[in-house]
């Protein structure tokens, strides 16, 4: 709105030079300085989105990529770049030297779903898990009843590229089809540190042995099949360096997977479908809960839902919030939501229920009790922003917290007055100066301050 109006501003005074004219937002009149900072901010913040869009894009990403990268981290927007997943692949038969589009890694289990393969896949980044997990799916997909004798891993740190090769040239005795697993492949590690690396003289040797390695694999993903290869190799590695030639030719004729930890949506998503996965459904607010607990180790939400499923058995087709309160303990995060429900609730025995399941874990007190004031201190922003007329994303954004934690802090505050969060906030600093100064001790301090929001929150709640 502002902008527009200096627009028309700037419009009106070359039509009529000689003419006083002014800029209202609102009711208000704004005055030349703010006309002038709100311009040159506007000016610098075009400028550096299409300066950073033309920077990714002469780094090898294409423009529509590159531009929901810089939208992404810049504006606060959810585009490509969002995604933590990321997969160039030829996987259909296109001609030589066309183009191909990004897509996600859950576009990749689409297309292994569909039994479309290449003849050399990439999977690298930290999180080990979903690498397994693709080799996997792969195997199931490609291999089929023949996975057991068809699926060879071998280490790459003890085996060379030309020799791997020359094993799947010979193909199999018991498989028509097979896939060669190469862990760790030093060709396609990042460098290592200075003092680690090689002496001057070897450098000669190892671009050599590079460039070897590349038109090996060159050969072998040329003479295979696109789409239907009669052997795929797969490398995983927890890093890639993406200028050796094995990585470049990889991204052009194979495909690329970079497994990043999954977070918010994706992560969410990735549980719903390893519940559906085992035979189950899983509630939103079930999978909340489970987000909530902080730690996202693929490995261990697995195990979790592998658990909740054994629970249920045959009969019980959901996993509800229910499910996973009974047999997920959770961590400090999660339990310190269950204590502010507790308190909001009126149900004070609960609250120190869980601070003693708390200290049983020997969670430090200390740590509960900043925890516990940073999450009051979050429902009274939240408060102030929903008086404002805040909600939804602007919340979330606003806050720094994920889309299910604002929801669930929106839920919390509409349980809490606002006086009572001010009294809560203010017990807190309290509390907080009595342990630093060595009045009381931190674990009788947490029973205290619940005490006292217990009481707060049952005293407004009477008036």
């Amino acid at each position: 709105m502002l902008f527009g109006g200096i627009n028309f501003a700037i419009y009106f005074r070359v039509i009529h030079p000689s003419a006083i004219s002014s800029v209202k937002l609102g009711k208000q009149f704004v005055n030349e300085e703010v006309l002038c900072t709100v311009i040159g901010f506007s000016f610098l913040y075009i400028m550096l989105a299409v300066g950073s869009t033309l920077l990714l894009a002469l780094m090898g990403l294409d423009t529509e990529t590159a531009f929901s990268d810089v939208a992404t981290t810049t504006g606060n927007f959810y585009g490509a770049g969002y995604f933590s997943a990321r997969v160039k692949a030829h996987l259909d038969q296109r001609p030589a030297g066309e183009e191909v589009e990004m897509i996600s890694y859950q576009a990749l289990l689409k297309q292994l779903k569909e039994s479309k393969f290449a003849p050399v896949y990439l999977f690298f980044g930290e999180e080990k898990y979903l690498q397994h997990e693709f080799t996997a799916r792969l195997a199931d997909s490609y291999l089929g009843s023949e996975a057991e004798f068809g699926l060879e891993k071998v280490d790459g740190a003890e085996r060379d590229l030309e020799e791997i090769m020359a094993g799947l040239n010979e193909g199999g005795l018991f498989a028509r089809r097979r896939i060669v697993v190469v862990d760790n492949p030093p060709y396609l590690a990042p460098p290592r540190k200075k003092a680690d690396q090689e002496e001057p003289g070897e450098e000669q040797g190892t671009d050599s042995r590079e460039k070897h390695n590349a038109e090996l694999l060159s050969e072998f993903m040329d003479r295979e099949n696109p789409g239907d290869p009669d052997s795929i190799i797969v490398f995983l590695t927890p890093g890639a360096d993406r200028r050796r030639r094995l990585f470049k030719l990889i991204d052009k004729k194979g495909v690329v997977v970079e497994c990043a930890p999954l977070k918010g949506d994706t992560l969410a998503a990735w549980i719903r479908r390893k519940a559906e996965r085992m035979g189950k459904k899983i509630d939103r607010a079930a999978v909340e809960r489970l987000l909530l607990a902080g730690d996202h180790n693929l490995h261990y939400l697995s195990n979790e839902l592998e658990k909740y499923s054994t629970y249920l058995g045959e009969e019980e087709h959901t996993i509800t919030v229910d499910t996973v309160d009974s047999l997920f303990s959770g961590d400090l995060q999660g339990n310190v939501f269950k204590l502010a429900d507790a308190l909001a609730e009126g149900s004070p025995a609960r609250a120190q229920e869980i601070l003693d399941l708390l200290l049983k874990r020997r969670e430090q007190p200390l740590l509960i009790f900043f925890m516990l004031t940073r999450h009051y201190r979050m429902l009274l922003q939240a408060c102030s922003l929903i008086e404002a007329g805040w909600g939804g994303g602007d919340l979330a954004s606003t806050l720094g917290v994920q889309p299910f934690v604002a929801r669930k802090l929106r839920e919390q505050t509409a349980r809490y007055d606002r006086l009572a969060l001010e009294e809560a906030m203010l017990a807190l600093q309290k509390t907080d100066y009595q342990i630093k100064t060595g009045c009381l001790d931190p674990v009788q301090a947490l029973k205290l301050v619940l005490s006292r929001i217990d009481y707060v929150q049952g005293a407004m709640g009477r008036l």
